[in-house]
Order: structure tokens, then sequence, then C-alpha cells
């Protein structure tokens, strides 16, 4: 990767909905080659996934919380079957397998308390075997939200 894909990573990052032109225009290549650059990022894997961020609030969902979860033991057929689970968990927006006090961070967004009292009850009787403890924590308020990474070395 170059100074120039790293432009563009930069470039989208702040906006993946930028024109080609635009893109091409700053760094000064054709509009052909950067859309070649731009695939080539997302074939070798450094694009991962062009999304929209959407508001929690404008969908219904502005309860933020964050859990720290504990399970019973770390074996792999456990953290499988565990990590399938959250799979199909709409309300885990990510999820996080950490190292110290706790096994895994979730970041979780509900409507309201009651949706989020309900997950985790769904979550202690689909996994009773698997959870050992977990603690929540809200979301008072957004400091900073961004998926940005800096693309210089």
């Amino acid at each position: 990767m170059d100074q120039t894909d790293r432009t563009i990573l930069s470039m989208l990052q702040k906006n993946a909905d930028v024109p080609g032109k635009v893109v091409a225009d700053a760094i000064g290549l054709s509009v052909s080659a950067v859309e070649r650059r731009i695939s080539k990022l997302k074939q070798d894997g450094t694009i991962e996934k062009i999304v929209a961020v959407v508001s929690g609030k404008a969908v219904g969902r502005g309860l933020t919380i964050l859990v720290e979860l504990e399970i019973q033991n770390e074996h792999r057929h456990t953290l499988d079957q565990f990590q399938r689970w959250l799979d199909r968990a709409s309300e885990v927006q990510s999820c996080w397998y950490v190292t110290g006090d706790v096994d895994f961070v979730l970041l979780v967004a509900v409507r309201d308390l009651d949706e989020y009292n309900q997950f985790i009850e769904r979550m202690m009787n689909d996994q009773q075997a698997i959870v050992r403890k977990y603690k929540s924590l809200i979301a008072l308020k957004t400091v900073k939200r961004s998926l940005e990474l800096p693309t210089d070395r």
C-alpha cells in the first residue's frame, strides 16, 4: 500500500459516498485508476465493508449499553456456540473477545431498558450453561463515535 492508497482510504473513511471524480482530482489520478485501487483494497481485505452509519435515535434504538461478560469456560466449542448466538442477536452491534477480568465486551443498542432486560433474559436463558455473569454499563452520552483509523505509518 502506497501513499496514494492511504489518501484514498482517508477520504473514504471520512465519506464513503465521495464521488470518484473528487477523489481522483484530489490525488491526481484518473477516475478509473481510483476505482481500480478501491477495488483492489476491497479484494485484499483492507476495506472490509462499506456501510451507512445510522443514528440509533432515528431508528428507535437510542439506548447504548456496554456489557461485560464472563463465561463459564473458554473451550473452543463453548466460544463458538456463544459467538453463533451473538451473531443472531440483533441488539448486539459489536462484540470483542478480550483479555482481563471479563471475557467479552458487547456493544448493545436497544429502544429502552425493558428491551435490554428482555435481551439479558433471553441471553441468560439461552446461554445459561455458558454465561457466568455480566455487568451493564449504560452510556449516558456519546462523546466520540468513529470507525476511522489513521492511515499514516
